[in-house]
């Protein structure tokens, strides 16, 4: 799988800093898309509410956009305050690899978000300093195998909704979870977003792996794609 090749940097939503507040996490936001070169984009979930926000008077010259409205901008890089699960899927494709830099502002501790960062090991522009939970596992080590087998099955093009690769995705969760093995939903697809995945898999594998974990099955129920022994094969390669 060919992750995302933008550098991703973040601003903490909480730094060891006495007296930050929201309002200084936004203005470094900003600080830090006027350090970059190239066409620049603030990427906004609601206009009102950056427009608002002291951030937006150490922003010049750049597109700001919400979301599916990006006429104006061609490529460089992307400043995201407060991504909505969507925008971080986007991101998370460089916007279709015309990001050349990306930076988010997150609001409080979102999991997927949180995820997506720890996936990429994203750089704290605070410090510059790795994300302090990027050497953690998302995912236990069989999981992650076929996880990472999964996406070199799958077209991602296809957003896993293709009836071979709806096969794939559902099998490899059906397997897992009867052989015992369980995920926590959103650090399942923040590691996917983070090794290659796209925001449009990630709403469908996130539709699977809930359904699974909630012991429900798709009717009538895909042809499982794989040969006997699949779990062994993620076990070995874990060990």
């Amino acid at each position: 799988m060919n992750a995302s090749s933008a550098p991703l940097s973040y601003v903490p939503w909480s730094p060891e800093e006495p007296g930050w507040t929201t309002d200084q996490a936004g203005i470094r936001g900003a600080e830090w898309l006027m350090e970059q070169p190239g066409q620049k984009l603030v990427l906004v979930p609601q206009l009102q509410n950056y427009q608002q926000h002291p951030m937006a008077q150490h922003v010049r010259n750049a597109v700001v956009a919400k979301r599916g409205a990006l006429s104006g901008w061609d490529r460089g890089p992307v400043l995201a305050p407060w991504p909505t699960r969507e925008i971080v899927g986007d991101l998370a494709s460089d916007l279709r690899g015309r990001a050349t830099a990306i930076c988010v502002i997150p609001w409080g501790t979102d999991p997927l978000l949180t995820a997506w960062l720890r996936a990429r090991r994203a750089v704290s522009v605070v410090d510059g300093s790795v994300h302090p939970e990027a050497d953690e596992p998302l995912l236990e080590p069989v999981v992650e195998a076929a996880m990472t087998e999964l996406g070199q099955h799958v077209n991602h093009a296809n957003a896993l909704a293709s009836h071979i690769d709806k096969a794939f995705a559902f099998h490899t969760l059906l397997k897992l979870h009867e052989a015992g093995y369980r995920w926590d939903v959103d650090k399942l697809c923040g590691w996917a977003l983070g090794h290659g995945f796209t925001g449009a898999e990630e709403d469908r594998l996130r539709q699977y792996a809930t359904k699974v974990l909630e012991g429900s099955t798709f009717r009538p129920l895909p042809t499982d794609p794989f040969s006997p022994g699949a779990v062994q094969r993620w076990q070995d390669q874990a060990s």
